[in-house]
């Protein structure tokens, strides 16, 4: 059962007013403004963040055990405006400026509430376990040691640098003797005797893990969340990975229970309020539907920011990695179904049977839980630079965007439409929606700066000249060209972002942000991670479309190849003509053409082939002379719409500007044979070459109905492990329930659904989502 007041906390939180906003941040960061804006930024980052957490308000709700909140109010119509006009003071600006003052972003939506002086870029994971077990004092030591270092003392953007952290660390213990003292008044004035005792213990626990190591399980949720809050709501750091919380907290739990000062029970109710925790700070409104009202109104800095938990999988001697706290941290997640934290459950061969059944009867029930595969993580990692002393501790942030915990900054992704160097490859270079003879073979940087800076593919872009198309005799011709074109535009674009990582190194001397204070190697170096402070540097090459362009080399191989019904150069033809004059051309490649997902042999090499060619031409642009390595994944999140607004129409049978296909996943509605034959054509893709991406599966509820088919399930998603899948996430839903829940959202609030790598509460995302999401295949 779920405690009373989780429950109702939960109710509460349904009924949330989305225009809830953290306004004290706002306050504070005018005042500070105008308090700081001469010191160096590093100095003057530090002192935003210790001004702001000396100020907000701190208090502890009746009965929770794990305290600290932030206090939201519904903003007056001057309180949105003031706030509207620090956006657009901040950001209204040309993208050069914008480049120098913050680098780089992820959208014009996350960027806005940001001052270009105090913001985070999140998506990383901390150094839990130093925190856990070292405590905030000892990582402040090891920076004010640094100061005396020769390097530094002669280096003003290094001693600055320092500085910044330190003043970070000492805000921090502050912030969270705060909360000590509150509850320390607050068990004096408290009448019932079980809670005074409770909060006279919550006090000396704080006071004690301001400064030092955690000593109890309790004690180390605790410490985390009372960093968690803060980084997160304060300073914008949202989208933390929390890595492996079922090895790093075992041996505190451990020891607890065989001390008797904790039961499993016990245990089991501080995860569910943790995990809790996590979601009420949210707002109810989903980040990806820009559209939506909710989306739009919010001021809020991380309003919709998940949080991720990473479970089992192998430990770094090889062992199983599942224990008692694993269990422990699925039981929470199905009981709760929360879309926050989300929840990856890492597959190894030989995983525990009880576990995994455990695991995928939380998935087949819709909890926030996903599977990622270790057997194909591992060795794809470790092939693109990856120690092996490190890998086993590989996690997740963002939407499924891998992460080795910290040892490596913030997110940087490229979103790579693999459709574009097949429409290159079959123009021969030109770009047909706008084309362009001379700018065919042209080296150096495409794309725009904006492109560049989110890690977009919008533009116009051109190859080199490959064959005419009158000049391909088979598929493999065909792919060869592909090979040349894909190379081509990576070669481009790793040649613009070095020329922009120049331009940052620049701007950033000095810098540093809030998530430097807790990553291994920035105290050290004296550098941000941005920089080159942390072990590992990656942008991820996000490749979209697979399935749309193994449709189309299929499509091509049955009428060209082939049957010979029509010449490349005609279907090249008729493919810039967008279909006009063969509208039954199109409908015919739509629906009668050979489609990747149905377990028909030569189309899955075909899969085969095209991954391999993109990883191939992801790890030959790597090199040593190079600070960050790109790593392959198989991801669109959910711009697939967007990425298919910059290609022409394609042999697949899709239209000019229409979709691609998302993620690793069939071209929408394409797979046709259920659940077994999509486990097989998916067997066939070199994951153990890819480093993240999701296949989204809808399931009918009569598909997994029951002990009986939960077994199925299980055998069939283990079955696909062992294959060499990479990682599934499942909606165990109808279409006909969503449909209703269109027409009845009031019936629907607690529907939560697993949209692309996050979960969402399906009537709280856009009308645009949701028809993306009733689209998708419902397998039986």
């Amino acid at each position: 059962m779920i405690p009373k007041r989780i429950a109702e906390s939960i109710e509460k939180w349904f009924q949330k007013d989305y225009r809830a906003t953290f306004y004290e941040r706002i306050e504070y960061l005018l005042e500070s403004r105008e308090l700081f804006e001469d010191l160096p930024y590093a100095i003057r980052y530090g002192r935003t963040l210790q001004y702001i957490l000396d100020n907000i308000s701190v208090f502890i709700q009746p009965e929770e055990k794990i305290i600290g909140y932030v206090k939201e109010i519904i903003p007056s119509e001057e309180q949105k405006e003031v706030a509207e006009k620090l956006s657009d003071e901040w950001w209204n600006l040309d993208l050069e400026t914008i480049q120098e003052k913050i680098l780089w972003f992820y959208s014009y939506g996350w960027l806005k509430r940001r001052p270009p002086w105090f913001y985070s870029f999140g998506h990383l994971a901390l150094q839990w376990d130093e925190i856990i077990n070292k405590g905030l004092l000892s990582l402040r030591s090891k920076a004010v040691e640094k100061l005396n270092d020769f390097e530094v003392i002669r280096d003003q953007n290094k001693h600055d640098f320092i500085q910044g952290t330190i003043i970070c660390y000492d805000a921090q213990i502050e912030y969270i003797k705060r909360y000590a003292r509150e509850a320390e008044s607050l068990a004096a004035l408290c009448q019932d005797e079980s809670r005074k005792n409770e909060l006279m213990q919550i006090g000396k626990s704080c006071s004690h893990i301001s400064e030092k190591p955690a000593r109890s399980f309790w004690e180390a949720l605790q410490l985390m969340w009372l960093i968690i809050l803060p980084l997160q709501k304060v300073a914008g750091c949202g989208v933390l990975n929390f890595s492996r919380m079922d090895q790093y907290l075992y041996p505190l739990y451990k020891r607890d229970v065989e001390n008797g000062v904790l039961s499993k029970e016990e245990a089991l109710e501080l995860i569910i309020e943790f995990y809790n925790k996590n979601n009420d700070i949210m707002s109810p409104t989903d980040h990806m539907s820009q559209e939506s009202e909710t989306t739009q109104y919010s001021i809020e800095v991380a309003y919709d920011d998940p949080n991720y938990i990473t479970l089992a999988g192998k430990r770094d001697d090889g062992s199983p990695g599942v224990n008692e706290l694993s269990y422990l941290f699925v039981e929470a997640a199905h009981k709760l179904k929360l879309r926050n934290p989300y929840i990856v459950v890492r597959y190894y061969n030989g995983i525990e049977s009880n576990f995994w059944k455990q695991t995928c009867e939380a998935v087949r029930d819709n909890a926030t839980v996903v599977i990622y595969n270790d057997e194909t993580m591992i060795p794809a990692l470790i092939s693109y630079g990856v120690d092996e002393l490190d890998v086993y501790d590989y996690g997740f942030y963002g939407c499924n965007d891998p992460n080795i915990p910290g040892k490596e900054g913030g997110l940087r992704q490229m979103w790579f439409n693999l459709l574009r160097p097949l429409e290159l490859a079959l123009n021969s270079g030109n770009y047909p929606m706008e084309p362009d003879r001379e700018k065919v073979g042209i080296k150096g940087v495409q794309g725009s700066l904006e492109d560049r800076m989110i890690g977009l593919m919008s533009g116009p872009y051109y190859g080199v000249e490959t064959l005419n198309p009158d000049k391909i005799k088979n598929i493999n011709e065909l792919l060869e060209c592909y090979r040349l074109q894909l190379r081509h535009l990576l070669e481009g674009y790793r040649e613009g972002f070095e020329k922009d990582f120049g331009v940052e190194k620049r701007h950033n001397a000095g810098r540093m942000r809030i998530e430097d204070c807790f990553l291994e190697g920035t105290i050290e170096n004296a550098i941000t991670w941005n920089d080159g402070g942390t072990k590992y540097h990656k942008l991820l090459i996000q490749g979209g479309g697979v399935a749309s362009v193994v449709d189309s080399l299929a499509a091509i191989e049955e009428v060209v190849f082939k049957n010979k019904e029509y010449t490349l150069c005609e279907l090249v033809e008729i493919l810039n003509r967008n279909y006009v004059g063969h509208e039954f051309l199109q409908k015919r490649l739509v629906n009668k053409m050979p489609k990747f997902g149905n377990d028909i042999k030569w189309v899955d090499d075909l899969a085969r082939m095209v991954v391999d060619i993109f990883c191939d031409e992801v790890m030959r642009v790597n090199s040593t002379d190079y600070l960050y390595s790109f790593f392959p994944t198989l991801s669109t999140d959910r711009d697939f719409t967007g990425e298919g607004a910059g290609v022409g129409a394609t042999p697949d049978g899709r239209m000019a500007k229409a979709p691609i296909s998302e993620n690793q996943s069939p071209t929408i509605g394409k797979d046709k044979n259920g659940l077994t034959a999509l486990f097989n054509s998916l067997s066939t893709v070199p994951f153990n070459r890819v480093t993240g991406g999701p296949l989204n599966i809808k399931l009918h509820p009569s598909a997994v109905k029951g002990d009986i088919g939960l077994d199925a399930f299980a055998s069939a998603v283990e079955t696909y492990m062992r294959n060499g899948g990479l990682q599934i996430q499942v909606n165990v839903v109808s279409k006909e329930e969503l449909l209703d829940a269109q027409q009845h959202p009031e019936k629907y609030s607690d529907l939560c659904v697993r949209v692309t790598g996050y979960s969402a509460y399906f009537v709280q995302m856009g009308r645009k989502a949701q028809d993306e999401l009733i689209a998708r295949s419902e397998l039986k």
